[in-house]
């Protein structure tokens, strides 16, 4: 008898042994990884409606301010939501057609200037005119019972003579000097010069926002009024990418506290505020902290259902006798899908990673079956 290796029918049991761990491994790998493919298949957004603080909604019809609720589809609301059985949403419910597969845009409403050039009534629906306005975006400190002027100017860039009226949502916040509306040959550039406002009554959810239409065209303004006695400035800077922010992505913010007097330590509350340019109210978030030097802080908001378009992200410093407001523009867009190619290319690195994973396996389990044959040799 040759005792140099294992009977035969030990070698066979071991084998087998191998052969069976080897199999349930395989298959348990096998089925982790088509339950990874499943999940990556699901789609879902976790919105968190209170990151770092309270957060308080304001509460009103309009489904976007209840927004971070809102799960459902509206007709009119120039989202085509395909659950609703939309072809096409002309943002209004004008002649039935809302949610109808054939939309009909309904003819635009030139405005009524403001009468004298002086406060604004709203800019309506206004088919846009081939022009160019510089700038597009006002973002003002000023001081209470102050004014600022600014100009706006505007260049024909079409082949015709064309009529260019400016109105306004800010009231009695700005004024147009001389008229609020002149013609422009082709290629001819005119300047509308406007006066920005600062009155004393005090100013909820600062900034003040609005917007100036031009031709169709809309300048996003932001008007952020201080106290005169300042013992503190603020400021804030959106940290995003290109000022922008994918629908349920995170806003990220620095916040900067500056102290303008002799060193002291104060205690002072940092109210915030998401709005848009027509001064509704999103989101408000608070807190106090002690502040004796120039303070950096990082502060992230969610911005859960928000609709894509414009907003501003406010910042009220308020401390005894003094308020130092500050904002920053950002932008919401729609969240763009994962494209079929790189759902492949994940896909390929997890099988890549679970084949490494498996060879790893393997040959430990060589190595160690190794060892115990030469373990039994030497028992034997």
């Amino acid at each position: 008898m040759d005792i140099s290796s294992p009977p035969a029918n030990h070698r066979k049991t071991f084998s087998y042994k191998n052969q069976f761990v080897h199999k349930r491994l395989f298959f348990s790998l096998t089925t982790f990884f088509l339950v990874v493919f499943f999940l990556q298949s699901i789609n879902a957004d976790v919105i968190s409606l209170n990151a770092g603080g309270s957060t308080n909604l304001s509460v009103s019809t309009d489904k976007y301010i209840e927004g971070f609720f809102f799960f459902g589809g509206v007709c009119g609301d120039s989202i085509v939501d395909s659950s609703l059985g939309e072809q096409c949403d002309d943002g209004n419910t004008a002649n039935g057609d809302g949610c109808s597969n054939i939309c009909q845009t309904e003819a635009a409403v030139t405005p009524t200037p403001s009468p004298g050039g002086g406060g604004g009534g709203g800019g309506g629906e206004v088919a846009p005119l081939n022009i160019i306005v510089t700038p597009a975006e006002f973002n003002i400190n000023m001081a209470v019972d102050t004014t600022v002027e600014r100009t706006i100017s505007v260049t024909n860039n079409g082949t015709g003579t064309i009529i260019v009226t400016l109105t306004h949502t800010l009231e009695d916040h700005l004024i147009v000097r001389g008229s609020s509306s002149f013609s422009l040959q082709p290629g001819q550039t005119k300047n509308f010069n406007v006066v920005f406002v600062a009155l004393s009554e005090p100013i909820s959810n600062p900034p003040l926002t609005g917007k100036i239409f031009i031709g169709g065209k809309e300048v996003l303004v932001s008007l952020n009024i201080k106290t005169k006695l300042l013992l503190f400035d603020s400021n804030i800077v959106v940290l995003n990418k290109d000022i922008t922010v994918a629908q349920g992505g995170e806003l990220k913010t620095i916040v900067t506290l500056i102290p303008l007097g002799d060193p002291e330590r104060l205690d002072v509350t940092l109210n915030f505020a998401v709005k848009d340019y027509t001064n509704k109210v999103y989101l408000t978030k608070s807190e106090t902290l002690l502040v004796e030097k120039l303070t950096e802080l990082r502060r992230n908001f969610d911005t859960g259902l928000l609709p894509p378009g414009d907003y501003v992200i406010g910042l009220e410093l308020v401390y005894s006798n003094g308020v130092a407001p500050s904002s920053a523009h950002f932008r919401v867009v729609e969240k763009t899908p994962i494209s079929i190619f790189g759902r492949i290319v994940l896909y390929l690195i997890i099988m890549i990673l679970v084949v490494a994973i498996l060879i790893i396996i393997i040959l430990i389990l060589r190595r160690r079956k190794k060892k115990e044959k030469a373990t039994t040799r030497e028992e034997i």
